[in-house]
């Protein structure tokens, strides 16, 4: 028995240099869905190169389909441990290494190693092959996984050079505009290259890059020279962690932290939620209403959170409300095939379900900004990078500076707003709050007050809407005339209020969509 899950070898089989593949195989049955399968395999002595591919076939005899599919992911461990963070070698989903599919194996070797993984010295010893059982249809599936341990020439192991986590962009206070979920080079076997990264996120008028990699820690220390080369761009290194029960991010690098896989022995996302903030990263729920629901649990594994209850919400930093294009059809939803005609572009249907959720951690008291991610990998067509690239919507936020430093605290204090339809192509808000003994403030602000006066100004909104809401409730809706337009009103505590106190907040809406969101400010009261 493997550890972590049936399946493996109950004896340790040795991978030979040069010798024939490794073959380990095996069956899932659908009780085994969203767990993990620990293969463990001997590297022998004189082993340089280690490559691993595998596949995985349907048992049910009746066509798969996109909501009945089987789907394993595959990651690799070396002889350092599967718990530990020194033994981490890589993950690539499904995405790659699927010999069914005529893809190549992924491979690590000193000198290199496919993307996602960790290039190093291939270390004598037992190791692990993890097939993450994503999804399975309702038989079960056969999986079959090939290793080879190999004698290749290789060079030097790279020199690390991470990005240096005090540089500052522009020393001076202002708006700068974040994309807080973008997917890069480790992240697709076809995704761009750093120079054409930083040219999308250029094009989308970016100035904070959060290169969230899925699981994988590699980026960390190959961005140095990107950041040098772009010294007027905070580039933020961070990862996506991908469990089967939901998705979050963590922006900053957190070397004793790569952990991912909620479910596997006594390891818990809140575990790592703790681990991630003891390494000074921010915490960020992904997406939590995409997909919800049985129904989708194999379309799209994990994307709906269903880890609620599980995690320490007043350890979230940030709430992903906005993900992907705000504007979308029935192919971007990945459902091309289903009856559902979509010939208008209308507003994805995961954001006001997740608005509503962030409402309601706001008024349990759980004071978390809002934010917005592309969840893109770049697009290759340039007339589709703006709805559905980099910067597709954006978090605007006013930092005194552009540092990491000053970005964390502007986030944490609440100093933010979205802008679903991207930098320019969305309003510009500016809100102000001001109580009768002087106090003033903008969003994220707390106020202790029990009445003021809020006046918003909308740049670029001509013909949209205002929006203003108390408490998750609206409660005023007037029409932008003009740019810039200005309205002001009066506002004051709910009884209904919860533990942060009474909270206000403005967004612009269209007829096809919400365009712009805004953090709160927050009536809490006189002592």
């Amino acid at each position: 028995m493997s550890p972590g899950g049936s399946g493996g070898p109950s004896v340790v089989p040795g991978c030979a240099p040069d010798g024939e593949p490794l073959i380990l195989e095996g069956h899932a049955g659908s009780d085994q869905a969203r767990t993990y399968l620990l293969l463990p395999f001997e590297v022998m002595p004189g082993v340089t190169r280690v490559e691993v591919g595998y596949s995985w076939v349907d048992s049910s005899p009746l066509p798969s389909t996109p909501v009945t599919q089987s789907v394993f992911d595959l990651g690799l461990w070396d002889a350092d441990g599967y718990r530990e963070p020194a033994g981490f070698r890589g993950w690539s989903g499904s995405r790659q290494g699927r010999l069914h599919e005529g893809q190549s194996p992924v491979f690590i070797q000193a000198d290199s190693a496919e993307r996602g993984y960790s290039p190093g010295v291939i270390e004598v010893g037992v190791w692990h092959v993890e097939l993450g059982v994503a999804a399975l249809g309702p038989a079960g599936a056969d999986w079959r996984v090939e290793v080879r341990c190999l004698t290749t020439a290789t060079g030097s192991e790279p020199v690390a050079d991470p990005v240096q986590a005090g540089h500052v962009a522009n020393d001076q206070p202002g708006w700068y505009h974040a994309d807080f979920h973008m997917h890069g080079f480790h992240s697709n076997p076809n995704g761009p290259d750093w120079a054409d990264f930083v040219q999308q996120a250029r094009d989308a008028q970016l100035d904070i890059l959060v290169v969230t990699e899925y699981v994988s820690g590699r980026h960390w220390d190959t961005l140095g020279s990107v950041q040098r080369a772009h010294p007027d761009l905070l580039v933020w290194p961070g990862r996506e962690i991908i469990t089967y029960f939901g998705h979050a991010n963590t922006f900053g690098e957190t070397p004793s932290v790569l952990e991912y896989r909620h479910g596997l022995e006594d390891i818990s996302l809140r575990d790592i939620q703790v681990a991630a903030k003891g390494d000074d990263a921010l915490f960020q729920v992904n997406h939590p209403t995409t997909f919800e629901g049985f129904l989708f649990r194999n379309f799209c594994r994990g994307c709906a959170f269903e880890l609620e209850d599980e995690i320490d919400w007043s350890m979230v930093d940030t709430l992903e409300v906005m993900n992907g294009p705000n504007l979308v059809n029935q192919t971007d939803l990945g459902l091309p095939g289903l009856p559902l005609p979509l010939p208008l572009m209308i507003q994805s249907p995961f954001l006001q379900p997740a608005i509503d959720l962030w409402h309601e951690l706001l008024n349990q008291g759980y004071k978390i900004t809002a934010t917005s991610g592309s969840d893109s990998k770049g697009v290759d067509a340039p007339e589709e990078r703006g709805r559905k690239g980099y910067g597709s919507s954006a978090t605007a936020v006013y930092a005194d500076r552009l540092s990491r430093a000053a970005v964390t605290e502007a986030l944490k204090a609440g100093r933010a707003y979205i802008k679903t339809r991207g930098v320019v192509a969305s309003p510009s808000l500016d809100m102000t709050v001001t109580t009768p003994g002087g106090q003033s403030g903008s969003f994220g602000s707390e106020l202790r007050a029990d009445s003021a006066t809020l006046s918003v100004t909308v740049t670029e909104g001509d013909g949209q809407l205002l929006r203003i809401i108390r408490n998750g409730s609206p409660v005023s809706l007037a029409p932008i005339s003009g740019s810039p337009f200005t309205h002001e009103m009066q506002i004051s505590r709910d009884a209904g209020e919860g533990p942060l106190g009474t909270f206000w907040r403005v967004e612009t809406l269209d007829l096809q969509s919400i365009t712009t969101i805004g953090n709160p400010v927050f009536l809490q009261g006189v002592d």
